[in-house]
């Protein structure tokens, strides 16, 4: 009640000091307020980033500890895959020393008496055919006979190499990054797909089987066939073939495949440029049909039509034969130009142009047995870059 008195007592400049001195102290308290709240949340988000960055450090090294971890278990498969090569070898060198031992000496050289008492002992020749000796029967030879059927036993026959187990590896659906070595230029109409064009893809990366396993594929080409799609604007791409041989060219791998092309967007099919050469040709065709209604508006003018009960009746007039003549002849020459026009349009309809040295990747859609043949000539062998020469 004091401070009101006094308040009241005051002259109105007084008081208006007063309240503004009131007001500033208040405004100097919320603002040392706010700046101590502010400094107080920059110290927890530093607080929290600096756990976020122990976070984040301790993670690094879980992933730089997992990643030397799968190093050392790869080194160690390696290790023990050539261990057992090694083991293998000496075990295979080992059964030849004792072969080269337990080898028969070779048989002794008779000499000259040896030879001869050795050739009186030898019965006499028997006689050629035709040919009756005195007193020495010659013995048949005997054949079994199934009724009517002689049965020859021939020993100089070659042995049947059929029942040869074949090596073969089993190729699962998988994909694989590969460069388009030819261009080709894909048809759009209808009757394209019954003549696709060809193309020659050449792998370039391992082949990603299911659950990260990888096949050594590199340098494999693949033979596939195209067929151009005007409405996508596409090459729609189908795998035929695939062909692989051995670094020492000693095996080779060829058999078709099934599966498919997509390009860097992940779509099925190649994009390409769409080209049309049929311009020309059209603008040709139409104006061949203008001659041809040229034609035949003279030949229809020199010629009068009359109608009676027993028909259309059309006749020249004499003096009307050379225009009717023009007219005739403009008319079938410009039907024959068209014609041929046409026919050129049919040929020339749109198709899918696309570049070579392009980068794709090929999806092998079915699983496969792959078929591992040996090349028994060493011609081909002697010029490849591990073969001996």
């Amino acid at each position: 009640m004091r401070l009101r008195e006094r308040f009241e007592q005051l002259t109105p400049a007084g008081r208006k000091t007063v309240i503004w001195s009131v007001l500033g102290v208040l405004l100097i308290t919320l603002t040392v307020t706010g700046y101590h709240a502010r400094s107080g949340r920059k110290h927890d988000q530093a607080d929290s980033a600096g756990r976020d960055l122990r976070l984040e450090e301790d993670l690094m090294e879980k992933t730089i500890f997992r990643e030397h971890r799968r190093k050392l278990e790869d080194l160690e498969g390696l290790v023990t895959t050539m261990q057992r090569e090694l083991d293998r070898v000496a075990k295979e060198r080992a059964v030849a020393q004792e072969s080269a031992a337990k080898k028969e000496p070779l048989p002794e050289i008779p000499d000259a008496d040896t030879v001869a008492r050795a050739r009186e002992s030898f019965p006499p020749p028997l006689p050629a055919a035709g040919m009756e000796t005195p007193g020495l029967a010659v013995p048949a030879k005997e054949r079994k006979k199934v009724g009517k059927i002689t049965v020859v036993k021939n020993d100089t026959l070659a042995k049947d190499l059929g029942g040869q187990k074949r090596r073969t590896v089993y190729l699962p659906p998988s994909f694989m990054e590969a460069n388009l070595l030819t261009g080709f230029d894909a048809a759009t109409s209808g009757s394209s797909k019954n003549s696709p064009e060809p193309l020659l893809l050449r792998i370039k990366t391992p082949a990603v089987l299911p659950n990260d396993v990888k096949a050594e594929l590199s340098g494999c080409f693949v033979v596939a066939e195209a067929v151009g799609r005007l409405d996508k604007e596409r090459a729609d791409v189908r795998l035929v073939s695939l062909s692989c041989l051995s670094n020492e060219g000693r095996a080779v791998i060829d058999t078709p495949v099934k599966g498919f092309v997509t390009d860097a967007d992940s779509k099925v099919g190649l994009s390409g440029r769409v080209v049309s050469r049929m311009g020309a040709a059209t603008v040709r065709a139409i104006v061949a049909g203008l001659f041809e209604g040229a034609g035949d508006a003279f030949k229809a003018a020199a010629t009068t039509t009359s109608t009676s009960a027993l028909g259309s009746t059309a006749t020249i007039d004499s003096s009307q034969v050379g225009k009717s003549a023009l007219g005739t002849g403009l008319s079938q020459g410009a039907q024959t130009m068209s014609d041929f026009y046409l026919d050129l349009v049919k040929q020339t309809t749109p198709v899918i142009e696309v570049g070579a040295a392009k980068k794709v990747t090929v999806i092998v859609s079915e699983g496969k047995e792959l078929e591992i043949r040996d090349i028994r000539s060493e011609g081909l062998a002697r010029h490849q870059p591990g073969g001996k020469r």
